[in-house]
């Protein structure tokens, strides 16, 4: 038995270097900086009720309509402490959403007849990204979850939120240098029952997107 435990412990290691083959390279190189794009989702169109739902005690304190979702983008820097492990913080800024409220609304009277509104979202986030490396490739799966720190801004509230963030996605190590990543996050928002919702509420945010990364 102590033989053949002998005889498998090489073969064990060259089976475990092969599957990371590539990998001791790249992990030479912990520290990264990239810049993300895509698309997104501030979910403020939630605010509005469906039609057969929008009559006059209704609109006197929620939008009628409103236009989001768009862009997406953002720069990022991470370190890798090891290949399955990483620290990351970004920033992102979502497509402005613009909203349109009822001329007899609180939100026209109080905003002298203003009954429309665009608001701004962007967000800082840290998060710890856990990773499941593909043997024999470089590619690599992961989740992550972390803090945001969601920014609001627009005519009706200028405020910071924290919330809680979570990702899933993967990432691929183009050259020793370059890694490319495709991902998807949620960040958690903020509302609560008022008689005009749209003044405290933080939207929850969705978003998918392309990274491009540069290793030092």
């Amino acid at each position: 038995k102590i033989i053949l435990l002998l005889m498998g412990k090489p073969c064990f290691l060259s089976l475990s270097d092969l599957a990371f083959a590539g990998f001791d390279e790249v992990f030479q190189r912990p520290f990264y900086v990239g810049i993300a794009g895509g698309i997104g989702s501030t979910t403020w169109r939630g605010l509005v009720p469906p039609n057969e739902k929008q009559n006059m005690a209704m609109n006197v304190s929620t939008p009628i309509d409103v236009n989001e979702g768009g862009a997406v983008f953002g720069p990022f820097v991470g370190y890798e402490f090891t290949r399955f492990f990483a620290l990351e913080a970004n920033y992102r800024h979502y497509h402005e959403a613009n909203g349109i409220f009822d001329q007899d609304s609180r939100v026209a009277f109080e905003h002298d007849d203003n009954a429309s509104f665009q608001t701004d979202t962007e967000t800082l986030n840290l998060m710890a990204k856990v990773m499941l490396v593909i043997p024999r490739t470089s590619l690599r799966l992961y989740s992550s979850a972390g803090i945001a720190g969601i920014h609001r801004d627009d005519s009706l509230n200028r405020q910071w939120q924290p919330a809680p963030t979570f990702g899933a996605g993967f990432n691929y190590s183009i050259t020793e240098h370059w890694m490319a990543e495709c991902g998807f996050n949620y960040t958690a928002g903020y509302g609560e029952s008022e008689l005009n919702p749209a003044n405290d509420y933080v939207p929850f945010l969705y978003s998918a997107v392309l990274s491009i990364a540069y290793r030092f």
